[in-house]
């Protein structure tokens, strides 16, 4: 049980350093600032060791013959032991469904930005659109205006 615990507790404090790095991350976007790169970097060796925590978990559940660690601390037998894992394991879960939240907020806002960057350099390279309407369309034939008509 004391290695469950061990696993658990490493899981809880790399998804909390995840969390706030992942906030972090996010003001920085929405700040537009420079130092998102220094961010990004700081985020890479929590989610390595986090992975090394998760082959280590498996390991330790496939040596137990159980599937998660819900099901192994259900077995045991109770005690104070059983209710610290119980209470990490739950904590884990949430703060998993906080990264998972966060993660869908960032893949927008960095969606967003990209989106931005296409519009600004089919304006700056006066992208040509096909023609939508009439018979020209027919043919498929480009059109010489530019794909945004607005004068800048």
């Amino acid at each position: 049980m004391e290695e469950t615990i061990i696993l658990l507790r490493e899981q809880t404090v790399f998804c909390n350093r995840l969390l706030k790095l992942f906030a972090d991350l996010t003001e920085t976007i929405k700040k537009n600032s420079l130092n998102m790169s220094q961010v990004a970097g700081q985020i890479e060796p929590v989610i390595a060791e986090l992975s090394k925590n998760s082959v280590r978990s498996r390991m330790f559940l496939d040596r137990m013959k159980f599937k998660n660690f819900g099901d192994f601390i259900d077995a045991q037998e109770d005690g104070v032991k059983k209710d610290v894992a119980k209470r990490l394991l739950q904590s884990n879960n949430e703060l998993q469904g906080k990264l998972q939240r966060t993660i869908k907020t960032l893949k927008i806002l960095t969606d967003n930005g990209k989106k931005f960057v296409e519009f600004n350099l089919n304006v700056m390279s006066k992208t040509s659109t096909s023609v939508s309407y009439g018979a020209a369309a027919e043919t498929g034939s480009q059109s010489g205006r530019r794909l945004f008509d607005a004068n800048i």
